[in-house]
């Protein structure tokens, strides 16, 4: 049996058409997480579309033919939390280690983006992903101390469809050039170990995504960063969550209290903003 973990995440930090040929996005992981059990025999996996897609392609590309996986997801689909990523890249790890093949994480995540666009969870530290075409752009280091008051709301959004809209996906590329700036300020404030640059980009990208794709919870997100001081605002480029940026968790939860005092259409969480990295543990 081999069991395969990935990190989920509360939308990305920066997320645009950032390459001269397209999109490029750098996931905002959290510690919330996912697991994968992967084992011989079995019978038929009962699975989402996506995490069975993964299971076919993994068992063809590692010779393990009898497979079978258990997805152990304590997340919300459809949100921009990572979800898919943590199901598919969990199956395609796990029957990879049961098959006897270590997985890179560039591998990992080209065979996840060929199952569908996925998130750069699987990188240690963070990275810059076309997550469309399967490439990592650039390694990057983990973020400085941050923690979020993350807001998950009811409603959900299929990214799958998000992506179909040529209209959004225009406004996408017709906004380059603001993209790429944040994404410069972003690695600035990494490679400083700067979080309020970190942020500052971050809220950057979070504004040309307003104006693409409006939330209604922006002018709460406005008002709870301004009078709780927050350093800044993150949303799911084609997800609905969104969070509130913060040095230290005892203002990320005085910040989850004032919101989930005026909003009640939805989960607010702490939580804590780290790099990805995927965990494989083979058993038996």
């Amino acid at each position: 049996m081999a069991v395969a973990s990935l990190r989920g995440t509360v939308g990305e930090w920066i997320q645009g058409w950032i390459l001269p040929d397209g999109e490029a996005l750098v996931s905002l992981t959290v510690e919330w997480r996912g697991s994968v059990r992967a084992f011989r025999g079995g019978g038929r996996s009962r699975l989402a579309p996506k995490a069975h897609r993964a299971l076919m392609l993994a068992r063809e590309a590692f010779g393990v033919d009898d497979a079978s996986v258990e997805v152990e997801n304590p997340l919300r689909p459809a949100l921009g939390l990572g979800t898919s990523t943590m199901d598919v890249g969990g199956v395609i790890a796990s029957c990879g280690a049961l098959g006897g093949r270590e997985v890179s994480e560039e591998e990992l995540f080209r065979m996840c983006c060929s199952v569908e666009p996925s998130d750069g969870t699987m990188f240690r530290g963070l990275a810059l992903v076309d997550h469309i075409n399967g490439r990592l752009i650039e390694r990057l280091p983990e973020p400085p101390e941050m923690w979020l008051a993350a807001l998950l709301p009811y409603r959900t959004l299929d990214t799958e469809a998000y992506r179909r809209d040529r209209g959004l996906l225009k406004a996408v590329r017709d906004r380059a050039q603001r993209h790429a700036k944040a994404y410069q300020v972003f690695k600035r404030g990494l490679l400083e170990g700067n979080s309020r640059k970190v942020a500052a980009a971050a809220t950057m990208s979070s504004i040309i995504q307003q104006a693409i794709m409006p939330r209604e919870e922006w002018p709460l997100l406005l008002s709870a960063c301004r009078e709780r001081k927050g350093i800044g605002i993150a949303v799911a480029h084609s997800g609905t969550a969104s969070g509130v940026i913060f040095k230290d968790p005892v203002s990320a939860e005085a910040c989850r209290e004032f919101i989930a005092s005026r909003w009640d259409l939805g989960e607010v969480r702490v939580v804590r903003a780290c790099g990805g990295g995927g965990d494989v543990d083979v058993r038996g």
